[in-house]
């Protein structure tokens, strides 16, 4: 692909299996740095990745090669492997996620909200978060994504 030239920024948002605070403390720099070495061997530019105990974020420049899925995927299943054969017995994630489209303009802005998490979350609930991130992309939050995203079990 030598001529092909791209710039496909994509803010990223999944969580937990049944939103469980999985992601604790301890586990956090170590699950992170994996993501991150797993997102570098799929030849994706990483810009920012942290979030709370139940959900992470992400913000990528995704490859011409790799369809978002196919990254989606391998980085949920790698990250969720690496967890298990380090004493994370119960971890996993909640199937699907949230991409939404960015552009050069918003990126520093993105990157700032990504890497502010925690404070951002005292203020807002994830699902407040979510249902927001979903209108300020132009669409309705569907009542099934939303439901399946907090259903348990």
């Amino acid at each position: 692909m030598a001529h092909t030239y791209t710039r496909i920024l994509v803010h990223m948002v999944f969580a937990t299996h049944e939103r469980r605070p999985l992601i604790h403390g301890d586990l956090k720099p170590e699950l992170h740095a994996y993501m991150a070495g797993t997102i570098r061997n799929l030849g994706t530019h990483l810009y920012a990745l942290n979030g709370v105990e139940d959900h992470c974020h992400l913000i990528i420049d995704l490859p011409p090669k790799l369809a978002l899925a196919d990254f989606a995927n391998k980085l949920k299943a790698g990250a969720t492997k690496w967890a298990k054969q380090n004493g994370e017995g119960d971890f996993g994630w909640q199937r699907g996620y949230g991409a939404f489209s960015m552009n050069q303009e918003s990126l520093d802005r993105a990157i700032r909200y990504v890497e502010g998490q925690e404070e951002h979350h005292r203020k807002q609930s994830f699902r407040e978060e979510l249902e927001e991130f979903i209108r300020l992309h132009g669409m309705d939050p569907d009542p099934e994504f939303i439901d399946g995203v907090w259903r348990k079990g």
